[in-house]
């Protein structure tokens, strides 16, 4: 929230732009909209005195509705009015902090969505490969990896491919290739299952000399 706030605050993000488009969601209505991209455009002016008067020919609606409007917008926190050098300035900080927080919320929204379609789509790439259906247990691991190791994609079938090769088609294995390749270990090559079985005969022909 705080780097949305620090970018409405110093203009680097519209403010006017995107609270066009997301007043409804701040629960305001177009014209408190329009009211808060009048204050602000004073305050980018250097003007931090709201002037109902310089405001009032450039809207619709009567002074005295612009005056209530304005006071309601106080009332509830949109607009801070402070003292400043005996005198009375108004403030958008919390008009900008509440934006911030729906943007934040639409970014949380959106990011897990795309991992509830990362799941879906690991899933489905792990069972058309391995040939089965997974488990409770599997999916739980699945969900692990795209959520609390924010493992990607690519990573995931790589790691699967790999699995593969070395014709293992088990979850686990797949999961210690990404542990591994995630936490920069060094680790041998894999062995390929035909190579285990010689590493092993031989040591059982090496105990019967």
């Amino acid at each position: 929230m705080k780097s949305y706030y620090d970018l409405l605050k110093n203009s680097i993000i519209d403010f006017d732009k995107l609270i066009v488009y997301k007043y409804h969601l701040m629960g305001l209505d177009e014209i408190d909209a329009i009211i808060l991209i009048k204050l602000n455009n004073l305050l980018k002016k250097g003007d931090e005195s709201i002037s109902l008067n310089r405001i009032a020919p450039t809207m619709s609606i009567s002074i005295e509705e612009l005056s209530t409007r304005v006071m309601n917008l106080v009332n509830n926190g949109y607009v801070t009015l402070l003292k400043k050098d005996n005198r009375e300035v108004f403030s958008l900080d919390e008009a900008f902090k509440r934006l911030s927080i729906v943007i934040s919320d639409e970014d949380n929204i959106k990011e897990v969505a795309n991992k509830n379609n990362d799941v879906k789509y690991v899933v489905t790439i792990l069972e058309r490969e391995l040939k089965k259906i997974l488990s409770s247990i599997e999916r739980e691991i699945v969900n692990r990896w795209i959520y609390e190791y924010n493992y990607s994609t690519d990573d995931i079938v790589d790691a699967l491919n790999e699995c593969l090769k070395y014709k293992n088609r088990g979850i686990n294995y797949i999961d210690k290739i990404l542990y591994r390749k995630n936490h920069k270990e060094e680790a041998e090559p894999l062995k390929k299952s035909s190579e285990i079985q010689d590493l092993f005969q031989k040591v059982v022909y090496d105990k019967k000399k």
